[in-house]
């Protein structure tokens, strides 16, 4: 046999089935059927009716729920269904009262139908008995009947270890039946049965928040329009107010209960007893014996904080309370939790329901909360925020700091629509204060989205509208333009004004004292001079600058200052939780510092671990020239080169169409850099000292001599030295090194030194240049130039027979590139580490030798073999200069004064070398 209509009861089904043949005549067998409201218990004694009928019992089915307001109403209900009397006109026409005498007639004729056969009786919702059919239903219990009796009860309770007595000890002697949630593939077979199709992720859903509840499931399906709803729809039907099946989860609650159900739905999930006790305006006691009564009933589960036991039903009560009522509840809500210091982000929650409340104090409740989401990768929510503190009542000037901080999250994902929503809030506002405030917003969305020129013409506009009778404005507009004229490109930088015309202006505020700051650190860095200054300045603008852009040119100031600790502490102050999605570009922003102090560090790893999270904002971003894109992408690319990976840093370059002819735009030097190393690491030399050269022309044409900003004089020199251009290689490195010694940092200086040394290798003291670059580098925490510089000094002392020296070097430079990440250098210093110790066996002489030059070695056997210096070039068929050089050469890696010693060194038969 099976239920019809009924899925995922099996079980239950086999129980009661096996009660039809197995009760036998005397005392009668007693079912209570317990379960949340809309879980099945009707339809389950209703399909059992059906079952005990076809095998022959007399059924009295009794929805105890719907019999009238009098004592005995059930009673009569169930013999007037045994005597098949139409259930309306059951006991009709004036009752006579309940007795104990009535009560024996009654019982009588209960037996009397007994005895004719077996019988099944059946009560749903037997808690709503009057006390007379309870008396009743007991004697019938206690009575032994002449034919197998069943008695089957319902009520809406579960089993959390408390008992409700529809009829004394009669449930505590019965055999329980508890029934649970469906399955999540009955779930889909009922929905089936209706026509509507559930996916798997649907399926999921309509049990995490039904549970498994059939009749919640139907609930929420016919809240969904449509034959396949989504996950999405599932969860939006969720939130209905009007769903249907809402009134029977609170019906025969007491009052408190119901308040107390209410101010849970409205605090929401796991809420404290006390913050609904007090919502619900009910004392502890109250408080407790309403949730007992909640817990028994199936509505909210057994345990703190409060918690529905089905997330749909929360919806449900929450929806049937009236709009006015739920409004208010929502605003007592917020003033609790704000009284109690629960977090802006519950009590904005409450806000957000209520809507606009005129409370002087819920707009900044919004804005703190808000920051809070945006930085939890929350953007929507925050933004949502946002805009509902926008329908208050704000003054002009809150309402434009507003409307800005909306921008930054509009602008992440429609630049062009924010771009002219701030364009006409510039134009419509009239309080001068606004108006600054709308042209510096989106001319920092003009600077980051790669044109700097707009932004610029933006500002003068501005400034030329607002005259002499806003000053502080006046003020930041200038500060903000001469920042964007300094980041170049270099035709703009002529229009920057210097930080000490602005700051005799300065209005007298922290947050223009952060602002001047910043300037006067980006200037610093620019010029190369003041290093010192340049870090007290960027200190004071991570200190008082509250804009982005004071964060981004203190923090960079601080990079190039090799500042690093800082610098890092600084820039994540303002990035997104770990492990949230960025929100705005401000924090894109800190995950880009970031890898630039990773980087600056030698930490290729965390280079790519930075800004892999946010690469797939980074690739479209850049190939529409936004500069922050197009700075992150650079970093990747270089990441990615220098870890050995050329071919994925090309693809990012052409992904982004970023590897042809560049604009001159404020990124364009930091792109010049990273494909150069691109370049460098696939083996196209040529093609990356063009573009060390393109970006240091650029920084000429802004006057930035710096090699912090970019040590595009030692990158193309060392090239350019191993493409045989020495003399041009020197003079790079020297132009370098004095601007490095004037900047003052390790780093700077011993990158310098390291390619002067390089382009220099003939000189007579190379090895002591190679020691001096290693020196300064090591007083800096460049660990990746480090390892570099530390390979070509223990080649050069390789080859000058400082074996043991060399091999000390070598395992030094191995270890920090192995800790870099950078798996290339790592070969190449484990190759030299191999020839060096091979070297070290070698024959004496052989080891001197090793250290010439193919030509070298030619020109030394021949004047070891007495020809003069004419002859040599004669037998050569090259210049005489060019003999006397390599000869000069020859002597000084040999160590050796001239021709006499000769035969101590050079064998007499000519060796032969490839």
């Amino acid at each position: 046999m099976a239920f019809v209509g009924l899925h995922g009861r099996e079980t239950e089904t086999a129980r009661l089935v096996n009660l039809i043949g197995a009760t036998p005549a005397g005392v009668p067998t007693v079912v209570v059927v317990r379960g949340e409201p809309g879980i099945g218990k009707s339809l389950l004694l209703e399909a059992f009716g059906r079952l005990a009928a076809d095998a022959g019992f007399q059924v009295a089915a009794v929805p105890v729920r719907r019999a009238p307001a009098r004592p005995l109403a059930a009673v009569d209900m169930a013999l007037a269904s045994l005597e098949s009397m139409p259930r309306g006109q059951a006991g009709t026409g004036g009752a006579p009262s309940p007795s104990p005498r009535r009560l024996d007639g009654l019982l009588d004729r209960f037996s009397a139908h007994t005895s004719r056969g077996p019988t099944l009786l059946c009560l749903d919702d037997a808690a709503c008995m009057d006390q007379w059919s309870t008396r009743w239903l007991r004697a019938v219990s206690e009575t032994e009947s002449a034919s197998p009796l069943i008695i089957v009860l319902s009520e809406t309770a579960v089993d959390v270890g408390l008992r409700y007595e529809p009829a004394g000890e009669l449930a505590v002697a019965a055999e329980q039946l508890n029934l649970d949630g469906l399955s999540p593939a009955a779930l889909v077979q009922l929905a089936a049965q209706r026509g509507i199709a559930l996916g798997e992720e649907p399926a999921a859903v309509c049990y995490e928040l039904t549970g498994g509840n059939p009749g919640l499931l139907l609930s929420l399906l016919d809240s969904c329009a449509g034959g396949a709803p989504s996950a999405q729809d599932l969860r939006g039907a969720a939130e209905c107010t009007a769903m249907p099946g809402n009134s029977r989860w609170l019906h025969g609650l007491g009052p408190d209960a119901v308040a107390l159900a209410q101010a849970v739905a409205v605090l929401s999930q796991d809420t404290e007893i006390s913050l609904a006790a007090r919502l619900a305006n009910l004392t502890r006691e109250q408080a407790m014996r309403s949730l007992d009564e909640l817990v028994r009933f199936g509505v909210l589960a057994n345990r703190v904080p409060l918690v529905f036991r089905r997330p749909l039903v929360g919806s449900m009560v929450r929806g049937a309370i009236p709009v006015g009522s739920r409004t208010g509840l929502h605003l007592r809500a917020a003033e609790i939790l704000r009284d109690g210091h629960f977090g802006a982000t519950r009590v904005a929650q409450h806000l957000l329901a209520a809507g606009p409340t005129d409370l002087n104090w819920a707009a900044r409740q919004l804005l703190v909360a808000a920051r809070r989401l945006a930085r939890t990768g929350q953007a929507d929510e925050a933004a949502q925020h946002l805009r509902r503190v926008l329908r208050e009542k704000l003054p002009p000037k809150i309402r434009s700091t507003v409307h800005c901080r909306l921008a930054e999250l509009d602008e992440f994902v429609d630049p062009t629509g924010t771009e002219r929503r701030l364009e006409g809030a510039r134009v419509e506002a009239e309080a001068p204060e606004s108006v600054g405030d709308y042209a510096m917003a989106l001319a920092g969305l003009l600077t980051r989205g790669g044109r700097p020129a707009d932004a610029v013409a933006v500002l003068d506009d501005t400034l030329g509208s607002l005259g002499a009778e806003a000053p502080a404005q006046v003020w930041r507009l200038r500060a903000h333009k001469a920042l964007i004229c300094l980041g170049g490109p270099g035709w703009l930088s002529g229009a920057s004004e210097s930080p000490d015309a602005l700051a005799g202006a300065r209005p007298a505020t922290p947050a223009a004292g952060g602002e001047l700051a910043a300037l006067r650190a980006a200037h610093a860095v620019a010029v190369g001079v003041d290093r010192p200054t340049a870090v007290r300045q960027a200190g004071l603008a991570l200190a008082e600058g509250r804009a982005g852009w004071c964060v981004w040119h203190g923090c960079s100031a601080l990079i190039h200052a090799d500042e690093l600790a800082e610098a890092w502490t600084s820039c994540s102050s303002v990035r997104p939780v770990a492990g949230a999605r960025p929100g705005k570009w401000e924090h894109v922003m800190a995950e880009l510092l970031r890898a630039r102090v990773c980087r600056a560090r030698g930490d290729l790893r965390g280079v790519l671990g930075a800004l892999a999270p946010v690469t797939d904002v980074l690739r479209p971003a850049a190939a529409r020239g936004h500069l922050l894109g197009a700075l992150g992408i650079a970093a990747l690319v270089e990441g990615h080169a220098l870890r050995g990976d050329a071919d994925t840093a090309l693809g990012l370059l052409a992904d982004c169409g970023l590897d042809g002819d560049l604009p001159v735009r404020q990124d364009t030097v930091a792109v010049l850099s990273a494909r150069a190393v691109a370049r460098e690491s696939a083996g196209d030399l040529a093609g990356a000292v063009q573009d060390c050269l393109a970006a240091g022309r650029l920084l000429d044409e802004r006057g930035v001599r710096n090699p912090a900003v970019a040590p595009w004089r030692s990158h193309a020199a060392r090239m350019l030295t191993a493409l045989g251009q020495p003399a041009e290689a020197t003079r790079l490195a020297e132009s370098e090194l004095t601007d490095a010694l004037r900047w003052g940092t390790p780093r700077t200086v011993g990158t310098a030194r390291h390619a002067l040394a390089v382009a220099a290798f003939a000189a007579t003291d190379h090895l002591g240049a190679l020691d001096a670059a290693v020196d300064a580098l090591a007083a800096s925490p460049a660990r990746l130039e480090l390892a570099v510089a530390r390979l070509d000094l223990g080649v050069a002392l390789s080859g000058a027979g400082r074996h043991d020296e060399a091999l000390r070097e070598l395992d030094t430079a191995l270890t920090l590139a192995e800790s870099c990440g950078a798996p290339p250098l790592a070969e190449r210093i484990t190759t030299a580490r191999k020839q060096a110790d091979a070297a070290r066996h070698e024959p004496a002489v052989d080891r001197l030798l090793a250290v010439l030059t193919p030509q070298e070695l030619k020109i030394l056997t021949l004047a070891r073999d007495g020809y003069t210096n004419r002859e040599i070039a004669g037998e050569l068929f090259v210049a005489l200069r060019t003999v006397e050089f390599h000869l000069s050469g020859a002597y000084r890696k040999l160590g050796i004064a001239g021709r006499r010693q000769l035969p101590e060194v050079v064998p007499a038969a000519r060796p032969s070398r490839s």
